[in-house]
C-alpha cells in the first residue's frame, strides 16, 4: 500500500432538473412483474392485436442509509461516467473505458447523502408516474412506471479517486486522466444520474471542492 499512488478529488454535483430513484421497492418485483406479464398475455388472446396491455411496474426508489437519508449510490456515480465516456468516444479514444472505470476510478462514500442547499433529504418530494410504450406480438403494450422524485436543485458531495494509468496513444487510445475525467463531469449537464435520464431527468453541473 505504501507504493500505491492514488488521487482523489471532492466534487459537488448540483440538480439542474429532478433525479428520480432507481431501485426496486420491494424485493420480488422482479417475480411480480414476470407473473403479471403472463396473465396479461393469456387475457390478450382473446382481445385484438391493436388493444392496449397495461402492465404495471411498481415503484422505483432511493436508495436509504443508516440515517434515512435518500441517496444516490456510488456505483451508479460510476455508471454515470461509462455512459459519458462511450458519448465522448469521438473526442477522447479511451481503451477499453469500462474496465478503466471499474478498476481505476472510485467513488466515496458508498450512500451518497442528497441534500437541498444545506439540508439533508428524508423524503421524496412526489411520486412520477409515466407510460412507456413498446410493441410485441400481442399488439401494442403501455408499461407504467412509477419512481419517487426529488426536485432540483438537489445536491451531492462525492469523493473520486483516480489510479495513474498510462496507455500507448498510437496503439491502444488514450489515457484516463483528471481532464477527461471533468470532461465526462461537464456531459451531466446533458444526460445526468438516475431513472429517466434519456427524458432529462437527473442532469447536474459540477463544482470542485478544494480541500
Amino acid at each position: 500500500m505504501a507504493n500505491l499512488r492514488v488521487e482523489s478529488r471532492t466534487y459537488r454535483l448540483t440538480g439542474l432538473t429532478p433525479i428520480l430513484g432507481s431501485l426496486p421497492a420491494i424485493k420480488d418485483i422482479r417475480t411480480r412483474i414476470v407473473t403479471s406479464k403472463a396473465i396479461d398475455e393469456e387475457a390478450t388472446k382473446e382481445e385484438t392485436a391493436s388493444s392496449f396491455d397495461v402492465d404495471e411496474r411498481g415503484l422505483t426508489v432511493f436508495a436509504r442509509d443508516k440515517q434515512g437519508h435518500l441517496c444516490v449510490m456510488g456505483y451508479q456515480v460510476k455508471g454515470f461516467f461509462k455512459a459519458a465516456l462511450y458519448a465522448l468516444r469521438g473526442q477522447y479514444n479511451i481503451a477499453a473505458y469500462k474496465s478503466k472505470v471499474d478498476l481505476l476510478v472510485f467513488v466515496e462514500p458508498r450512500f451518497v447523502p442528497i441534500k437541498r442547499e444545506d439540508a439533508y433529504v428524508f423524503y421524496e418530494d412526489t411520486i412520477l408516474e409515466r407510460p412507456l410504450r413498446s410493441s410485441g406480438p400481442q399488439g401494442e403494450r403501455v408499461a407504467i412506471a412509477s419512481s419517487e422524485q426529488i426536485d432540483d436543485p438537489w445536491n451531492v458531495t462525492v469523493e473520486i479517486s483516480l489510479l495513474p494509468n498510462s496507455t500507448s496513444k498510437s496503439a491502444k487510445g488514450e489515457s484516463l486522466t483528471w481532464d477527461i475525467i471533468e470532461a465526462a463531469l461537464d456531459y451531466g449537464a446533458y444526460h445526468g444520474l438516475g431513472q429517466w435520464r434519456n427524458a432529462d431527468y437527473g442532469r447536474f453541473i459540477w463544482e470542485r471542492i478544494e480541500d
